[in-house]
């Protein structure tokens, strides 16, 4: 093996990591429509899954669009129940909601699943899917997704045209 070769051998490991973990961005004039669809199905899948007459609205103040180091990143917001669900008593009543939304997570480009997780004090529902974005799902039914990736030229509100 040549020595170039040689020092480049063990780096592609990590190569395959870096390429495995990217995002990719979506175009500015999905985003919002995207996104808007994933929280108001989730929402309702919500309702669905607790037998619940419960609405969710958006918070347009949670709604951003920020350039950081040269990457558009939205966070399209925050839906909040009318009134809270009933959180789930035991990992029972978390399965239930999970085997729920994992269908409709999978169908809008989210990973599924497996198990609710600690996030500080509160335990929470969390999937990414390819854009980078995060979506988290209270006990209590807050949706809120984050930081997607976005290709957007200024980046600015304007530009997904919610501003």
């Amino acid at each position: 093996m040549s020595r170039r070769l040689r020092h480049l051998v063990p780096l592609a490991p990590l190569a395959l990591l870096t390429a495995c973990s990217a995002t990719s961005p979506l175009p500015a004039s999905g985003a919002v429509d995207r996104y808007d669809t994933v929280g108001e199905d989730v929402a309702t899948t919500l309702a669905a899954a607790d037998s619940t007459d419960v609405t969710w609205s958006l918070t347009e103040t949670t709604r951003t669009v920020t350039e950081v180091g040269g990457t558009c990143s939205y966070t399209p917001g925050t839906w909040t129940p009318s009134s809270a669900l009933a959180e789930p008593s035991d990992d029972d009543a978390w399965q239930g909601r999970i085997d729920a939304l994992n269908p409709v997570l999978e169908e809008s480009g989210f990973e599924t699943l497996d198990r609710p997780a600690a996030d500080g004090s509160r335990t929470v529902l969390t999937s990414e899917d390819t854009h980078g974005a995060t979506l988290t799902i209270t006990a209590e039914g807050e949706v809120r997704i984050h930081g997607a990736t976005v290709d957007a030229d200024p980046c600015t509100t304007k530009t997904l045209g919610i501003g």
